[in-house]
């Protein structure tokens, strides 16, 4: 038997045989599936489209730098536990530093107390305390 193509299959008279109802089914829900993964496609990709175009027009907004010395290290006084109020059995625990602002933790006898402090002016800007 020879191999049947397209151009065969017309110039034998297949073209007038009726379509299978079930193939004319899987036809149409094969149809609807592609168009479905074709809009998720497209939403994808103008998401990604918009995601860059907002990073491109917004405006990067940064803190303003540490003070640093000529070394390059960062300065910073670390209040003591006297000028901070604290009883004189306070322990320093740890400190953190983001940008401009300086956390320091002390234990005190009743629980932990983290004051944070602007480097820039030393000012303190909050005190949060953390009882047991």
């Amino acid at each position: 038997m020879a191999r049947q193509t397209f151009e065969s299959a017309a110039v034998d008279g297949d073209a007038d045989k009726p379509i299978d109802p079930a193939f004319l089914n899987v036809q149409k829900k094969l149809r609807r599936l592609m168009f479905i993964g074709g809009g998720t496609l497209g939403l994808g990709i103008l998401a990604v489209l918009f995601a860059i175009i907002y990073r491109i027009a917004t405006p990067e907004t940064t803190p303003p730098p540490a003070p640093t010395s000529a070394s390059g290290t960062t300065n910073v006084t670390v209040p003591s536990a006297a000028s901070l109020g604290l009883p004189p059995e306070a322990k320093l625990v740890s400190t953190a530093l983001d940008g401009n602002r300086l956390a320091v933790t002390y234990d005190i006898g009743t629980g932990a107390e983290t004051v944070v402090v602007d480097t820039g002016s030393g000012a303190i800007i909050t005190i949060l305390k953390f009882p047991r």
